[in-house]
């Protein structure tokens, strides 16, 4: 069992730079009540004449659609505090208005993500203080590895993960390829390559789809929720299914 740290790791997106909040800025977590409840988009009907609302939240997705959660890591560590103002100015031009993914040391399996900013900074003495917000992170966090990643068992939680890796496969005229139930929806890359016959399709809940080489990415193709997913396919081809999972 991996010892937990008290901190975060912050991949940033558009830099690409790494850091852990306690290893490379010596800040440790202060506090434990830092993810907020998943906002569910919702839809309530009153009719005039009837007792109650009538709930039509899932009318037009057919499921539960989540919006937003909000993410507040309250931070501290020791310095001079001379050197806070030039502390606080180098981590803003990191991370300060800029897409992140956090992963915390004690659910090192999953990321958060969203634009990340630092409020509330204070001193006192030596100690200082601050917030590292996410207001409108997504609200699943994701798998840190996706479908196609090589697998790291570290990582892997076996109470509440879901192995997701389905690596590559070769289709000679028919075969098909069952991706494992989850706890978020999502519409996977589906990536052909050497393909060999002049048409290859999918079929997935009674549809048939016309897949080209390359990267095809079918909006009503959807995998990863509640039940397995079974894709069917026609033809002569090496195919990935490229997605990553999430969970509340």
């Amino acid at each position: 069992m991996n010892e937990l740290t008290n901190g975060i790791s912050i991949y940033v997106e558009d830099s690409g730079k790494t850091f852990h909040t306690l290893n490379d800025w010596d800040l440790a977590l202060s506090n434990n009540n830092y993810i907020g409840d998943p906002e569910m988009e919702t839809t309530y009907i009153q009719v005039p004449g009837r007792d109650g609302l009538i709930d039509a939240s899932e009318i037009v997705s057919g499921r539960r659609i989540y919006t937003r959660r909000e993410l507040a890591f309250e931070l501290g560590g020791k310095r001079n505090r001379h050197n806070w103002d030039g502390v606080i100015s180098a981590l803003r031009n990191e991370i300060h208005g800029r897409i992140c993914r956090l992963t915390l040391d004690n659910d090192e399996a999953y990321f958060w993500r969203g634009r990340t900013f630092i409020q509330g900074f204070d001193r006192f003495r030596d100690l200082g203080t601050f917030t590292l917000a996410v207001p409108n992170a997504d609200p699943y966090k994701y798998d840190v590895q996706s479908s196609t990643d090589p697998w790291l068992w570290d990582p892997f939680n076996f109470e509440t993960g879901v192995i997701t890796q389905t690596g590559s496969h070769v289709i000679d005229g028919s075969g098909s390829i069952t991706i494992p139930h989850g706890h978020m929806l999502t519409c996977p890359d589906i990536v052909v390559s050497d393909k060999l016959s002049a048409n290859f399709y999918v079929t997935f809940k009674g549809s048939t789809y016309e897949l080209a080489q390359g990267s095809n990415r079918i909006p009503s193709i959807m995998v990863g929720g509640e039940q397995q997913a079974e894709l069917e396919f026609t033809g002569s081809a090496t195919v990935q299914i490229v997605y990553r999972g999430g969970s509340l």
